[in-house]
């Protein structure tokens, strides 16, 4: 059976804000819908609970945003999909904006991991 490595995690902001996060600085994030994809090398059911919690220590780009948005749907992805990478190139030809280049990102070449749409939009992939 193939494993899940890769996940987009849908976020709904209800309010714009202000958003510190880590080193990266200071954003305003719009309200609407955010679109993160992220990967687990292991332990897939811990790294999404985390996401989920919103009392945690922030220590990805992520937490800064997940610990202020309400989480709306969740995909899990197989290893054979590829990378993370692919979902994110999804999200930006679907139209989705950066609204913080290099969030999530740090380590690949993409202009982000975190996608904004400022209407619902289904996560990528089939149904």
């Amino acid at each position: 059976m193939v494993g899940y490595k890769f996940y987009c995690l849908k976020l709904n902001l209800f309010s714009g804000q202000e958003i510190t996060v880590g080193k990266k600085g200071r954003e305003y994030f719009p309200p609407g819908f955010y679109f993160y994809v992220g990967r687990a090398q292991k332990g897939i059911r811990s790294r999404v609970a985390r996401h989920l919690s919103s009392h945690k220590k922030k220590r990805w780009h992520i937490d800064y945003l997940s610990s202020r948005a309400f989480p709306v749907s969740l995909r899990l992805y197989p290893e054979n999909m590829g990378s993370e990478c692919q979902i994110a190139e999804i999200l930006a030809a679907e139209g989705g904006e950066v609204i913080m280049p290099g969030f999530g990102s740090s380590d690949c070449n993409c202009p982000s991991h975190l996608y904004y749409f400022p209407g619902s939009h289904p996560l990528p992939g089939k149904e």
